[in-house]
């Protein structure tokens, strides 16, 4: 099934059960792919060219150094300006895999086909690429759109059920982001994963994407959950899976969102979403350890009339509103910190119940 996407929209995006060879590039073409799906790959009847890659990429290493043997490969086979990189595998992977394809030969051609529900419901959708800093995650990258995304659900059969529920995270988000919150309880509730919301969260995705390409404005919503997100994950030193800390990162941005007097969520949703959450209280890092990644976000910036001595740093936090869209705050990093504090309580208490 083909979705609809806005005219002109730089990716052509298909959700179907199994893979099909006839998305495939038509000219010539390289497979980098997961090494653990290469098996499934080829089971499903699809051709695995010559040069193709197939490699681990394990959080820690979503870092520059990774890309090197890449492109020194693709070097020597040699790849064109006319080929086509086939990217296969969760997010790191499909991150890095479009950074280096925007870097070779300085920009050639990709695809994207996701096979983890994360990747699916956010990272392969949008042409953001990136790899990690010492400093803080995704600090480089590139804007390099893959010309079409392929999400097969026959892969996701695999995944552990944690790996399944890191990426439920990302499709709670993008309910959150538009403040729909029966979608959102429905999405928190035990049970198996529908198609339908990884269809209504690409379409929603890719109608942001097309209005505003580079996060001018608009697309920086869909970092909701990933301020305070981020921090926790590599706080954790990666212990938290990326959707987990954006779960986390959500919770503490509703809880955020009141103490700035917007609107409070119902004790429903906040419940559901301490109930899912509080198994991961031992992983939450400690607020000195939070606060100078918070300092680093990327979306970090100094405020106007800072001096050399004080400046003063600011970052657009995305607030979430019950029944209405979130909406886009400049906050110090500070003031997280009685967010952080209740997030970990209610967690605790939460945990001694259970």
């Amino acid at each position: 099934m083909r979705l609809a996407t806005p005219s002109g929209f730089a990716t052509e995006v298909f959700l179907l059960e199994r893979p099909d060879r006839d998305l495939l590039p038509e000219g010539p073409w390289t497979l980098l792919g997961d090494a653990c799906l290469r098996n499934a790959w080829i089971t499903a009847g699809m051709p695995e060219p010559a040069h193709a890659l197939w490699v681990t990429v394990p959080e820690e290493e979503k870092i520059l150094r990774s890309l090197i043997p890449w492109l020194e490969h693709w070097a020597r086979v040699p790849l064109h300006r006319d080929a086509t990189v086939v990217a296969l595998g969760g997010g790191v992977l499909t991150d890095l895999t479009g950074l280096a394809a925007s870097l070779y030969l300085r920009g050639v051609a990709w695809q994207v086909w996701p096979t983890t529900l994360l990747a699916m419901a956010d990272a392969a959708l949008g042409g953001k690429t990136g790899a990690d800093l010492a400093a803080g995650k995704n600090l480089v990258g590139a804007f390099h759109f893959p010309r079409r995304l392929v999400a097969c659900t026959d892969f996701l059969t695999s995944l552990p059920e944690r790996q399944l529920q890191n990426g439920r995270w990302e499709l709670v988000k993008t309910a959150l982001i538009q403040g729909e919150l029966a979608w959102a309880m429905d999405m928190l509730q035990d049970g198996p994963l529908k198609l339908a919301w990884v269809e209504r969260a690409l379409a929603f995705k890719a109608g942001v994407v097309h209005r505003d390409p580079r996060e001018a404005g608009e697309r920086r919503l869909l970092n909701l959950g990933h301020t305070l997100g981020h921090a926790l994950e590599a706080a954790s030193g990666y212990q938290l899976l990326h959707g987990e800390a954006v779960g986390l990162g959500l919770l503490g941005a509703c809880l955020l969102a009141e103490e700035q007097g917007l609107k409070p969520f119902p004790a429903s949703l906040l419940d559901t979403l301490t109930r899912r959450l509080a198994p991961l209280a031992p992983m939450v890092a400690p607020w000195p350890d939070c606060l100078p990644l918070l300092a680093r976000d990327k979306k970090a910036a100094r405020s106007s009339g800072h001096t050399e001595k004080a400046p003063t740093v600011e970052i657009q936090c995305i607030l979430p509103r019950p029944n209405e869209p979130a909406v886009q705050r400049a906050l110090p990093p500070q003031a997280w910190a009685a967010t952080h504090a209740r997030l970990l309580s209610m967690l605790h208490q939460e945990s001694l119940r259970a």
